[in-house]
């Protein structure tokens, strides 16, 4: 017989895989069905895994020739990456500031940021479309990138800022003003270097946010031409692709695959930039 410590451990085991299987079927499934045809995905007869003589890449290409793929991931690629530089280059001062600096209404400033990643956006479409308009930046790359940066910079201030008050001890900088650097000297060649995990982990989150974004990107846009992949999908969902699976399924895998490729090139310091180690 088991004693109580490897029969604990077996169940702990058991519960994990349990966990682990219910979690990875859905996305094998997604994958599974988008290498199928469109009968095939539908058969009962396919089974859970389907015979090599069924799969086939018709679905990806059906996405690219029938939905302009191309131009919605080219969109969702320019977006994602310049809202992530656009906001990553105001919060870094700016959470640097609410670490280091005491200044008049520093609290307030900082927890209005913080509040407003909590704020219900939907309830600001309205006014945030009339200042677009107003602006002349709707149906135009140029306002989506604007709206996603601000959407994402809060979080970036409060991320990096909990970074710089912990992560990064004052004496560094105490002993890099000694050695003759002035205050952005000693934050350009000391601090910054320091805290790329945290810049890193901080890029990646932005990066999701941008590129899951649906809201923003559905409120001002309403020409194909500046489409993003996670609006795109909104639009396939309402044609007639609703009645094939795989196509479907496809895009899915097309709208995922980036940002999962984006998190392993970053993962080596997304882990230390999240526990507040420097680089």
């Amino acid at each position: 017989m088991l004693n109580d410590t490897k029969r604990n451990r077996a169940l702990l085991y058991a519960g994990i895989a349990a966990f682990a299987l219910f979690a990875i079927v859905p996305y094998y499934w997604v994958i599974r069905t988008s290498f199928l045809t469109n009968i095939a995905a539908i058969s009962p007869d396919t089974g859970f895994i389907p015979a090599l003589s069924k799969l086939t890449l018709e679905s990806y290409t059906q996405i690219w020739d029938r939905f302009a793929f191309v131009t919605f991931f080219r969109n969702s690629i320019i977006v994602s990456v310049a809202a992530t530089v656009i906001s990553l280059f105001f919060a870094i001062p700016g959470a640097y500031a609410f670490a280091r600096l005491d200044f008049p209404g520093r609290k307030a400033l900082f927890y209005t940021a913080v509040f407003t990643i909590m704020f219900p956006w939907i309830v600001l479409t309205i006014p945030v479309y009339e200042v677009f308009y107003f602006l002349d930046l709707v149906n135009t790359l140029v306002g989506v990138i604007i709206a996603l940066s601000i959407f994402v910079l809060p979080q970036n201030i409060w991320l990096l800022q909990g970074f710089f008050r912990q992560g990064i001890p004052e004496s560094i900088e105490e002993a890099a003003l000694i050695d003759g650097h002035n205050e952005l000297t000693a934050f350009l060649r000391i601090v910054l270097p320091l805290s790329l995990p945290a810049v890193a982990a901080a890029a990646l989150f932005a990066f999701l946010t941008a590129w899951n974004n649906f809201l923003w990107v559905f409120v001002l846009t309403t020409d194909e031409e500046v489409r993003t992949a996670t609006v795109a999908i909104y639009y396939i969902l309402g044609s007639d692709v609703l009645r094939e699976w795989n196509v479907l399924m496809a895009s899915l895998v097309l709208l995922v695959a980036p940002p999962v490729i984006f998190y392993g090139l970053s993962r080596r310091y997304v882990g230390e930039g999240l526990g507040g180690t420097p680089g």
